[in-house]
């Protein structure tokens, strides 16, 4: 990753990347996910919708431009270097529903930590994403370990099972405006952006989905990656070591289908059909 990129990840804990790919394979991307036939899965938090398939090698084989975007060099590369391992994460086609049903407010949508040790997440936008879309929003500077920062997660940590919050109380804190300012932080941005740009992020910052309005949606290609952190080795960038974690995540998958379907449910992440995620 070139120094300017590696300065500007550490000091904001997040880079955006312009024309990153271009208008043409944007355009040939998004014909190839139009004839995506396989497993789709939703999950939805509040009143939005999370709808995502994995780009596994079967799909890859299908989809040329989509592949090759995978396996440029850069691309993996910025991934590794913000993620501190050599494996390629895992990746999506992902599609953010907005005010998809009427239920509570998103809890995406209020500021977060993911958990106490860094992540990476990544976002390449498949069309341009304006504030009225819900743009991935970050509190610059907030990645950093400082003293404030430690202070604020401690004492938070005493009470999380009190919170009356579940992910709070897992570990991914969330941060209203009076916490940024106890942290010393600034307010959060909103990272608009037009299509072909690569967002990446390190999760342990504080970060969240934009306000949007109902209805509006965006599609992209998301990375995501979250390893040990006791793990000090980098791992090893060996090709077949991504297609066992595909086949594990859908084996996973499937075990928990079956689960809820002998109880009469759907799980938290569930099948869809492609046109309720590409219509």
């Amino acid at each position: 990753m070139p120094k300017t990129y590696r300065k500007s990840f550490h000091a904001d804990g997040f880079i955006a990347i312009e024309d990153f790919i271009t208008t043409e394979e944007v355009a040939t991307i998004r014909e190839e996910i139009a004839a995506y036939k396989g497993e789709v899965r939703q999950m939805t938090q509040g009143d939005t919708a999370t709808q995502r398939f994995l780009l596994d090698r079967d799909t890859l084989s299908k989809a040329p431009t989509l592949k090759a975007i995978t396996e440029n060099t850069e691309f993996r590369n910025y991934l590794s270097y913000t993620g501190a391992k050599a494996t390629l994460p895992m990746l999506y086609i992902q599609r953010i529903r907005n005010g998809f049903r009427q239920e509570k407010a998103d809890p995406q949508k209020n500021m977060h930590s993911d958990t106490f040790h860094p992540t990476m997440k990544a976002w390449l936008f498949l069309e341009d994403v304006t504030e009225e879309m819900g743009p991935f929003t970050y509190v610059p500077g907030s990645s950093k370990c400082t003293s404030a920062r430690l202070k604020w997660e401690y004492r938070k940590s005493t009470g999380a099972a009190k919170m009356n919050d579940k992910y709070s109380e897992k570990g991914s804190l969330r941060a209203g405006p009076e916490d940024l300012e106890e942290m010393g932080l600034p307010s959060p941005k909103g990272l608009t952006a037009k299509a072909g740009t690569l967002v990446i992020a390190n999760t342990n910052g504080f970060h969240g989905r934009g306000q949007a309005q109902a209805g509006a949606n965006r599609l992209e290609i998301w990375a995501y990656s979250r390893h040990n952190p006791f793990n000090p080795y980098p791992g090893f960038n060996i090709p077949f070591v991504p297609h066992i974690k595909h086949k594990v995540m859908t084996a996973f998958l499937h075990r928990k289908d079956k689960k809820a379907a002998a109880k009469g449910s759907k799980p938290s992440w569930h099948l869809i059909s492609e046109e309720e995620m590409l219509k």
